[in-house]
């Protein structure tokens, strides 16, 4: 019986080594995480909008917060909303260049094209944290 149930899993496994990877489920990977991405580009666009009216009413900032030089807010409310921008904008680069059908494509070409495009998503993803997470921290001081 033992001898029966070993030589199960070696032919399981000797079948599960050999099947070639499909396309589809690294495709399907990718999708999966550009969903996840996109639920943080909720929260970057949140960001761009409040430091965007932050710069619209800076009077209103100063007589909130009147020990603030708003001269120097104003040009660190325009590099962060910037990096906001330019981290967005990569995401809408990938997304008009990604290209699920891949059609005339063999199967380990677009794996390896799915692979390559699942690493620049989470190049993305990496950049929206960092931006995330640094202008949450500035616009925390202004309890905003």
């Amino acid at each position: 019986m033992k001898l029966f149930l070993a030589a199960i899993v070696l032919v399981t496994g000797a079948v599960a080594c050999t099947q070639t990877p499909n396309y589809k489920t690294e495709r399907d990977e990718v999708m999966k995480f550009h969903d996840t991405v996109m639920e943080d580009h909720g929260i970057l666009v949140n960001n761009q909008m409040k430091l965007d009216s932050m710069l619209k009413d800076l009077p209103a900032l100063k007589a909130k917060f009147p020990a603030t030089d708003t001269v120097k807010e104003k040009v660190a409310m325009k590099a962060t909303l910037e990096r906001l921008n330019g981290a967005e904008e990569l995401m809408n680069d990938w997304m008009h260049k990604f290209e699920p059908d891949v059609t005339g494509k063999s199967n380990e070409d677009a794996i390896s094209y799915f692979k390559a495009e699942r690493i620049k998503i989470g190049k993305i993803d990496s950049l929206y944290k960092a931006e995330i997470q640094s202008s949450d921290a500035y616009l925390k001081q202004f309890k905003k």
